[in-house]
């Protein structure tokens, strides 16, 4: 090991040559199926080796690493003649159970964690799943990250723009004006409904916080050199009767009133998008009282709704 450490180089006086070489084959074969012809070029080319090996020494190689417990199969010559790992005892054995509790555990935490630390976890589940033959786990893992669709370059530089604060310009897809450029001041990624949603201040919006979904982003945002839009903002305070007293508030919500059949309650928020979802969402357990400027583009989009449902039965 001394000798290693110091000329970075393998010899025979340091290690079975069979063993290290079995490993070799091991790793090589475990990334996809390869004929005699490209392992040969792999010992090769390999750092350490820098020979060939004859068939017959092949052949000692996977004897070894069956003793181990493995099972190599050689494919049909006209397949090629590839030698296939087919098991080995090192591959991660989940069960179907273990399976449904990581997702079920991923999505719960998945509300209330940063996109830096769901990306490094996506990235430790593809880890988890290259060890995985079953084919349906190996999915439903790969699947299961809200960022797994997301363009990675777009994201990674929304990341960023969220760490140092800055503002940005993004072609975004309007679901109903299309695409156009917008000028955000961003602030952090935010999941929601297992959709990840880049939140910030923007000029589109008179200046208030908006929340854009990122799998509508089209290009990589460019960095504004000079900023116009002021991090200076007054948060929006909502009153809104409850009728359902049962419905769980949100640590922006606080309870002003109540009686036996509603709560009035205050909601305090800088995002108006995702307060007008919040209240969406609540249906007609719900009344928006103030401020009128709200409670008119609540009424505004329930009308606009309303429309397109009666314009579907024409």
């Amino acid at each position: 090991m001394k000798e290693f450490l110091k000329s970075k180089k393998v010899t025979y006086n340091l290690m079975s040559f069979t063993g290290f070489k079995s490993m070799l084959l091991l790793s090589y074969l475990m990334e996809a199926p390869h004929s005699y012809d490209e392992i040969k070029q792999y010992f090769m080319e390999n750092e350490f080796i820098h020979e060939s090996i004859s068939i017959d020494t092949l052949r000692v190689y996977i004897n070894s690493l069956e003793r181990l417990g493995c099972e190599i199969k050689r494919g049909r010559k006209a397949e090629g003649s590839k030698y296939k790992l087919v098991a080995h005892p090192f591959e991660l054995k989940i069960t179907d159970e273990q399976i449904k509790s990581l997702i079920k555990v991923f999505k719960s935490i998945t509300k209330s964690i940063d996109v830096d630390d769901l990306l490094s976890i996506t990235k430790f589940f593809e880890k988890i799943s290259q060890g995985i033959t079953n084919i349906d786990l190996k999915l439903a893992l790969e699947n299961i990250s809200p960022l797994k669709k997301l363009n990675p370059e777009i994201l990674n530089a929304l990341i960023n723009a969220a760490r140092r604060n800055d503002e940005i310009t993004i072609l975004y897809n309007s679901p109903s004006s299309g695409a156009k450029e917008i000028d955000v001041l961003a602030e952090k990624l935010v999941i929601a409904n297992n959709k990840v949603y880049l939140k910030g201040i923007s000029s589109e919006y008179k200046n208030t916080t908006a929340s854009f979904l990122v799998s509508r982003i089209l290009e990589t945002p460019v960095v504004k050199l000079n900023k116009t839009i002021s991090s200076d903002i007054e948060p929006l305070v909502i009153g809104c009767e409850i009728y359902d007293k049962n419905m769980p508030l949100a640590d922006n919500e606080k309870i002003i009133s109540e009686d036996e059949t509603k709560r009035t309650i205050e909601i305090t928020s800088d995002n108006k998008f995702l307060t007008t979802q919040r209240i969406l969402s609540m249906g007609s357990s719900c009344k928006v009282l103030y401020p009128q400027s709200f409670k008119d583009e609540i009424y505004s989009v329930l009308k606009k709704m309303k429309e397109e449902y009666i314009a579907e039965k024409v």
